[in-house]
C-alpha cells in the first residue's frame, strides 16, 4: 500500500477525532485517490461526509462500499439515514429492511428501526424494538427516553413515567426525559408533579417558550388561570407560530371569562388546524375522563352568566360526544353554529376528529 495513502488516512482519523469532519473527508479523499480500492478509507470518508452533512457525497461512498460488500448492517443503516436526509424515503426504508434482514438482533439495527417506527406512527412496534435494545443495554438513556415517548403514544403513562425515571437516575437533568415525564404526568392529571419537573427545566432554560408552554398548561390543570395566562402570553410573544400556544392561551382566557379567548382559538387554527385540533381534543377528553361533573357544571354556569358564550357549547358538546351522547352533543353544536357561524369550520374539524376517535375506541 502507498505509504502516503496510509499517512493521509491517519491524518483523516486524527481530524475526525478532533471534530472536523469536513477536513477529515479531505484527508480521506487523498487516501482514496492514492488507493481507489481501499474500502476502509472510502467508508471513513463516507462517515466524515455524513457528519459534515454532505449527504449526497456520503451516499456515494456508501454505495461504493456496498457494491463490494453487502454484509455490513452498519453501512446500510448509515446510508438509510443519509437517504432519508435527502428525501429518498423509499431507498432509506429498503436499506433499513436490509439491515434488519442481515442482523435482526443487532441493537443498533433495532434502535434505528424503533426510531423509524416511532416517526411513522407505529408506536407499539417502536416500543417493542426499544424494549429489545434495553434488554441488551439497560442503561442506554436515549433508548430509554425513546421508549417512554412510544409508551406515551400508546397511552401507557405509567410506563412512560417509569422509563423517564430510569433515564433521570442516570442523567438527572436530561431534557427530553424531563419533558416526556411532564407530558405523561399531565396526562395522568399529576399537575403538581409535572410542575416540579418544569422547575428543573426552567433552571437551565428560564425563557424557553417550549418550557413556559408546559408550565402554562400545567397551571391550567391546577386551575391557576391567571398565572397560566402570564406564561402563555410570553409563549405567543416569543413563538407566535406555535399554534398550541394560542390554543392553550385561549383555554386560560376562557376560564377567566375573557371574551378574546375565541380570537386565540381562531389564530391557533389559522396557524395549524391539525395541531390545534389535537391539543383541544386531548384537553376535552382528559377533562371528560377525570373532571366530568365539574366540566358540565362549568359549562352550565358560564352559559348562565353569558348566553352569547359559544365556547361552552362547543366544550359541552364535545364532552357529550366523548360520553357517547351524540344526540345531546348535536343540540349543543347546532346552538354553537347559530351563535358563532363564522367559526363553524373550526367546530366541524373538532367534531369530525372527535367522531373518528370515538369510532376508533369502539373498534
Amino acid at each position: 500500500m502507498d505509504p502516503a495513502a496510509k499517512q493521509a488516512f491517519e491524518n483523516g482519523m486524527n481530524l475526525a477525532r478532533a471534530g472536523d469532519p469536513a477536513a477529515a473527508a479531505g484527508a480521506f479523499t487523498e487516501a482514496v485517490n492514492r488507493e481507489p480500492a481501499w474500502l476502509v478509507a472510502r467508508l471513513n470518508r463516507g462517515a466524515a461526509w455524513f457528519l459534515a452533512k454532505n449527504f449526497p457525497a456520503a451516499i456515494a461512498d456508501f454505495d461504493a462500499v456496498l457494491a463490494a460488500d453487502q454484509t455490513s448492517p452498519d453501512v446500510y443503516l448509515n446510508r438509510s439515514v443519509a437517504r432519508r436526509a435527502v428525501g429518498d424515503h423509499a431507498g432509506a426504508d429498503a436499506d433499513l429492511a436490509r439491515a434488519v434482514e442481515i442482523a435482526p438482533d443487532n441493537l443498533a439495527v433495532l434502535n434505528s428501526r424503533g426510531a423509524e417506527r416511532l416517526r411513522t406512527g407505529d408506536a407499539p412496534g417502536a416500543a417493542a424494538d426499544f424494549t429489545r435494545v434495553l434488554e441488551g443495554n439497560p442503561d442506554h438513556v436515549p433508548t430509554r427516553v425513546a421508549r417512554a415517548t412510544a409508551r406515551l403514544h400508546v397511552l401507557d403513562f405509567d410506563g412512560a413515567v417509569a422509563d423517564c425515571g430510569d433515564a433521570l437516575r442516570v442523567e438527572p437533568k436530561h431534557r427530553e426525559a424531563l419533558i416526556t415525564r411532564v407530558s405523561a404526568r399531565m396526562m395522568q392529571q399529576q399537575f403538581a408533579e409535572a410542575m416540579a419537573d418544569v422547575a428543573v427545566l426552567l433552571e437551565a432554560e428560564p425563557t424557553s417558550p417550549e418550557i413556559l408552554y408546559l408550565r402554562g398548561v400545567a397551571r391550567v390543570g391546577l386551575e391557576e388561570y391567571a398565572e397560566a395566562l402570564a406564561d402563555l402570553n410570553e409563549v405567543v410573544k416569543k413563538a407566535p407560530q406555535l399554534a398550541a400556544g394560542w390554543a392553550a392561551r385561549g383555554n386560560a382566557k376562557y376560564h377567566l371569562g375573557d371574551a378574546t379567548a375565541a380570537a386565540d382559538y381562531r389564530e391557533a387554527f389559522k396557524i395549524d388546524p391539525t395541531s390545534s385540533t389535537r391539543v383541544l381534543l386531548r384537553l376535552v377528553r382528559d377533562q371528560q375522563r377525570h373532571k366530568l361533573t365539574q366540566v358540565l357544571a362549568e359549562c352550565q354556569a358560564f352559559r348562565a352568566k353569558d348566553r352569547s358564550d359559544g365556547i361552552s357549547l362547543a366544550r359541552r358538546g364535545l364532552t357529550r360526544l366523548f360520553q357517547g351522547r351524540a344526540a345531546d352533543a348535536n343540540l349543543d353544536f347546532a346552538a354553537f353554529r347559530k351563535l358563532m357561524p363564522g367559526d363553524a369550520g373550526i367546530l366541524d374539524a373538532l367534531v369530525a376528529a372527535a367522531t373518528r376517535a370515538v369510532g376508533d375506541k369502539k373498534r
